[in-house]
């Protein structure tokens, strides 16, 4: 019984322990995608250097095998990034 249990929880940690590949490469993406988009506003670069700076930090904590952090900062530069799209496109109209 402490066998199966020791190795279901060695299973499950190597399931948790794998950096966020593809959301750093979301995030890029959301990032890349509202820089390319003409116009700007103060709002909207707020958003954006938050998302760069969101970005920065996760690559920080993949370094530090941080994983969980890193993917909530990945998902928190992609956010960011999304909301100054959406503000550079709303100001476009």
């Amino acid at each position: 019984m402490k066998r199966g249990l020791f190795i279901l929880m060695i299973l499950l940690s190597a399931c948790a322990a794998k950096p966020p590949v593809q959301e750093m490469s979301n995030a890029r993406s959301a990032i890349k995608a509202a820089q390319d988009l003409p116009g700007s506003s103060q709002k909207s670069e707020v958003y954006l250097k938050s998302a760069e700076t969101a970005l920065e930090e996760a690559a920080e904590a993949i370094r530090l095998e941080h994983y969980e952090t890193a993917r909530g900062k990945a998902l928190e530069a992609k956010r960011n990034a999304q909301a100054a799209a959406r503000i550079k496109q709303s100001t476009k109209q």
